[in-house]
């Protein structure tokens, strides 16, 4: 039976899922789909495509917890939790494929849902009454915080990246040289979710404060 271009992108994202970024190969992919790597090149002409594929269908899957904008000319009653329900769909797509930030920002020629999402967000902070521009750069910093914020908890806590014998030693700051960062640490340092919530609170608040009140129709 001839190989289509959905099993190959189905068959990388099954490896992706298995072995992470880096053992990701179109000679893995072929093995897995039982042709020969040519066959891989019909249908993508470089690993390039591929993970671009890859990237996008991984966005793609968030989308269905992204917030539409309706366009409606009343702001929604809470537009900081439409914000923030969008902020949480995005991370939580990206952890549940190893190396799904990296791959996400390994590509700066958006895809296909890419646009839609960066559409959505933009959409969203309009509706909280941010105007053009302010809304699509609202809406491109809070990805682009997302991005940075997985990228490091995935790097930071995946096996495939680490060697189990080398741990990551606890912080210990000289409260001399460092005398914030000690106090913080004394207070006890918060685990990822309550981190990425916090930081999400103080991002899309600081954007709903710049917000104009909106002109009646």
């Amino acid at each position: 039976m001839p190989v289509r271009r959905a099993d190959v992108i189905d068959a990388a994202m099954e490896l992706l899922d298995e072995s992470g970024l880096d053992q990701l190969s179109t000679r893995r992919i072929a093995d897995r789909l039982g042709v020969r790597v040519g066959a891989i090149y019909w249908h993508v002409k470089d690993k390039d495509e591929l993970l671009a594929e890859l990237a996008d269908r991984v966005v793609g899957s968030c989308l269905g917890r992204v917030p539409v904008p309706d366009g409606r000319a009343e702001p929604p009653a809470d537009p900081v939790s439409r914000l923030t329900a969008a902020a949480h769909a995005v991370r939580d797509t990206m952890l549940a494929h190893p190396d799904g930030a990296a791959l996400v920002a390994g590509h700066a020629v958006p895809g296909p849902n890419s646009l839609v999402l960066a559409d959505r967000l933009c959409g969203i902070a309009r509706e909280a009454g941010l105007p053009l521009p302010l809304a699509a750069i609202a809406g491109d910093t809070l990805l682009s915080y997302v991005t940075g914020f997985v990228l490091q908890e995935q790097r930071r806590g995946d096996p495939l990246h680490h060697h189990v014998d080398t741990p990551v030693p606890a912080p210990d700051f000289d409260p001399h040289r460092l005398p914030h960062l000690a106090a913080a640490l004394a207070e006890g340092l918060p685990d990822d979710d309550t981190a990425f919530a916090a930081g999400i609170d103080l991002l899309v608040t600081a954007v709903t404060s710049r917000a104009r009140p909106r002109r009646p129709r």
